[in-house]
C-alpha cells in the first residue's frame, strides 16, 4: 500500500492512496479484520491505538479514535506531572484538520469526505493557522476537557473559526478538480458504450422509429384478427 494519507505530497500520490486505501479496506472486510474492530482491542494501549487511527486518516471515525488515544496520553502525562505539550499540539492539529472537511458537497452532490481524501495530506499540513486565529469553539472534535487543557496551556484565542472557512479557496480548488474528474470518467464511459458526443448519429431517426413501430403494431393486430376469424370459420 502507498504511504499514509497525511504523508502524501502530490495529487497523484493522493489519488494512488485512495485506490490502495479502499482496496485494503475491502480485503479487511472480506477477512473479517476491519480496522474499527481491531482498534477496539487497543483501548488500554493508547500509543498503538493512536498509530492505527493515524493509518486510517482521513476517515471521519479515525479522527475521533486518534483524539481518544491522544487524550489518554495527556491524562497519563498529567498524572505523572510531566509536560504534555506535544500531545496537546497533536490533539489540536487533529481538530483543526478535521474542521477542514464539511459533511456534504453541494457542487458534487457527494459527501465532503470525497473531497478531503483527494487533497494531499502534506498540502493540508502546510496550510497556515494558529491557535490564536483558529480558536476552539467551532472545532467539533474538541470536548470541554480539551478546551480546558488548551486554555490552561495557551490562553484564550483571538478568533474562532474553522480551517474550511479559513482556507476555503483550497477546498473549492479540489472540489472543482474532483468534479472535472467525475465528468471525464462519465464521458469515457459513455464513449465506451457508444453513447458519447457522436452517439446521436449512430441512432435511427425518431420519426422512422415511430413509423416502424406503428407498422409493426398494425401487422400484429391484423395477424391476430385473421387467426381468430379462421378459428371461428373452422370451428363453425
Amino acid at each position: 500500500m502507498s504511504e499514509s494519507w497525511h504523508k502524501t505530497e502530490t495529487d497523484i500520490d493522493a489519488e494512488k492512496h485512495v485506490g490502495d486505501f479502499w482496496s485494503r479496506h475491502r480485503d479487511e472486510l472480506q477477512s473479517g479484520e476491519f480496522w474499527a474492530d481491531r482498534i477496539k482491542q487497543l483501548r488500554g494501549e493508547p500509543v498503538k491505538r493512536l498509530a492505527v487511527a493515524l493509518e486510517n486518516i482521513p476517515l471521519p471515525a479515525s479522527f475521533g479514535e486518534a483524539a481518544i488515544a491522544t487524550r489518554a496520553l495527556i491524562r497519563d502525562k498529567r498524572k505523572q506531572k510531566a509536560s504534555y505539550d506535544e500531545e496537546l499540539a497533536l490533539l489540536y492539529w487533529l481538530a483543526a484538520i478535521n474542521s477542514f472537511s464539511i459533511p456534504y458537497s453541494e457542487v458534487l452532490k457527494e459527501p465532503g469526505y470525497n473531497v478531503l481524501e483527494s487533497i494531499p495530506g502534506m498540502k493540508l499540513k502546510g496550510l497556515s493557522f494558529s491557535y490564536k486565529s483558529l480558536g476552539y469553539e467551532k472545532l467539533a472534535l474538541l470536548n470541554k476537557t480539551d478546551i480546558k487543557w488548551l486554555t490552561e496551556s495557551w490562553g484564550e484565542p483571538d478568533e474562532h473559526t474553522t480551517l474550511h472557512q479559513m482556507h476555503n479557496d483550497v477546498w473549492v480548488e479540489y472540489e472543482l478538480k474532483l468534479k472535472g474528474k467525475r465528468k471525464q470518467r462519465e464521458q469515457l464511459f459513455l464513449n465506451s458504450i457508444g453513447m458519447g458526443v457522436n452517439a446521436k448519429h449512430a441512432l435511427p431517426e425518431p420519426s422512422n422509429t415511430r413509423k416502424d413501430s406503428k407498422s409493426t403494431k398494425w401487422v400484429a393486430v391484423a395477424v391476430i384478427f385473421f387467426a381468430l376469424l379462421l378459428a371461428v370459420v373452422l370451428g363453425g
